[in-house]
């Protein structure tokens, strides 16, 4: 049944190595989509909450006071059966993907 998998990307050069491997993978063009994420603009209302909640939790408790790193990619592969599913996971998984 044809669908698509997604998977995220923490550096633009392995979602990048991930979609080359699957066009000489033989999947087409067509079905390969690297879309970069857009950078989030600052929200103060959103910066305000994460600095009080980050004052009441003691710094070694719960290490939210580092920022988590954020995807910069997302590739996105159709895919007919589950054979090309089972290829394209396994492509994006050498390149380091994470869960979309």
């Amino acid at each position: 049944m044809a669908h698509t998998v997604y998977r995220n990307f923490m550096s633009q050069t392995d979602a990048q190595a991930a979609h080359d491997a699957l066009l000489a993978a033989g999947f087409p063009q067509s079905a390969v989509k690297l879309t970069p994420h857009k950078a989030l603009p600052g929200d103060t209302t959103a910066s305000a909450v994460e600095n009080i909640m980050n004052s009441l939790t003691p710094d070694s408790a719960d290490n939210t006071d580092e920022r988590r790193p954020r995807p910069v990619a997302l590739l996105a592969v159709d895919v007919l059966d589950e054979q090309q599913e089972e290829l394209a996971q396994g492509i994006m998984a050498q390149s380091n993907a994470i869960d979309a």
